[in-house]
């Protein structure tokens, strides 16, 4: 019992060691309520542009068109980013990436007929 609980123990802190440690890396995101500066519960166009990233994908994130984005939809749109900034983290980012032998990944040709 003991050694589950040193594990779990152990994984949570792992945990909080790698979300502190994205959450530095990305400064440009202040989060939603850094940006709602007149606390209506929403962020406008202009207050998005506190977030340069937002304010790119304003219109795509703004799902009901009203011209504001709510805590869900600033929520959605910035999961997708981080799960991109992740999966390019783990997965190296470039496709054609040096691998550890030093040859380089290059898709196969298909022959020709």
């Amino acid at each position: 019992m003991k050694v589950v609980k040193s594990i779990l123990l152990g994984a949570a802190a792992l945990a909080l060691a790698a979300g502190s440690a994205f959450a530095a890396e990305d400064k440009k995101d202040p989060g939603f309520n850094a940006l709602d500066k007149n606390n209506d519960g929403s962020i406008s166009r202009t207050e998005a542009k506190g977030n340069p990233d937002l304010a790119k994908k304003f219109k795509e994130a703004d799902k009901n068109g009203d011209g504001k984005l709510s805590r869900t939809e600033y929520l959605t749109v910035m999961t997708k980013k981080d799960l991109g900034t992740l999966k390019d983290k783990v997965t190296g980012g470039d496709k054609d990436k040096t691998s550890a032998a030093g040859s380089t990944a290059k898709p196969q040709e298909k022959p020709a007929k």
